[in-house]
C-alpha cells in the first residue's frame, strides 16, 4: 500500500494580482484619451462648421446690402441718414461694433427690418450697417463735403482692319461704402466681417 505524500502549498503573494491591476488602470487611462480626444476633435469639427456657416451669411448679407444700395442710389435717399435701414450718409467716427446700440435698428428676431435676416437658413441672426464713406451727410458734390471715390472710366473706339483706336471717357466718381456685418451664430459665437463696395 502506497501512501501519498502531501507537500503543503507555497504561500501566494499576489504578485498577478498587482500586475492585472496595473494593466487595468492602464487600460482605463488610455480609454479616458481616447474617448476625450474623440470629444475634441467634434467639437473642432463642430466649431468650424459653424464658422463656415457664419462666413457664408456674411456673404449672402454683403450682396443684399450692395442690392439695398443700388436700388436707392438714384433717389437721394443715400444722402440722407436712414438709421431704420442700417444706413448712414457720413463717417464721423467708427462705432464701437461690440455694443448692442450699435445693431439695435437691426436686431429683430423676426427679419422684418431690411438691414436684419433671421431666416438664413443656418439658424444665424445676421445683421448688417452701411457707412458711406463721406464727412458729412448730403450731396457728394456740397461744399466742404468730402467722400472717399473712385474714379471710373468707359472705353470707345471703332475697330477695322487698319485701326483700332480707343479713349477713355471720365464717368462720374464712385462713392465708397462700408458695409460691417455680424452674424451671431446658435452657439453664442459672434463674427464680424467688413467689405468695402464702390456704386
Amino acid at each position: 500500500m502506497k501512501h501519498l505524500s502531501i507537500r503543503p502549498r507555497a504561500s501566494q503573494r499576489g504578485y498577478m494580482l498587482l500586475l492585472v491591476l496595473v494593466a487595468l488602470v492602464a487600460m482605463m487611462v488610455s480609454g479616458i484619451a481616447l474617448v476625450r480626444s474623440i470629444d475634441t476633435s467634434q467639437l473642432v469639427s463642430g466649431n468650424l462648421a459653424a464658422r463656415n456657416s457664419t462666413v457664408h451669411s456674411a456673404d449672402l448679407a454683403v450682396q443684399e446690402a450692395v442690392t439695398w444700395i443700388q436700388a436707392n442710389a438714384t433717389n437721394g435717399v443715400l444722402y440722407a441718414d436712414a438709421p431704420a435701414n442700417g444706413y448712414y450718409a457720413e463717417l464721423a467716427q467708427d462705432p464701437d461694433w461690440r455694443l448692442p446700440a450699435t445693431w439695435s435698428p437691426c436686431t429683430t428676431t423676426s427679419g422684418t427690418t431690411p438691414c436684419s435676416n433671421a431666416n438664413d437658413g443656418a439658424g444665424n441672426q445676421v445683421s448688417w450697417v452701411i457707412h458711406r464713406m463721406c464727412t458729412a451727410a448730403g450731396a457728394p458734390t456740397n461744399p466742404n463735403q468730402y467722400c472717399s471715390t473712385a474714379n471710373s472710366s468707359g472705353s470707345s473706339g471703332t475697330v477695322d482692319s487698319h485701326k483700332n483706336s480707343s479713349f477713355d471717357a471720365p464717368l462720374a466718381p464712385m462713392n465708397f461704402y462700408r458695409i460691417t456685418v455680424q452674424v451671431t451664430g446658435p452657439r453664442n459665437t459672434v463674427s464680424l466681417s467688413q467689405a468695402f463696395v464702390t456704386l
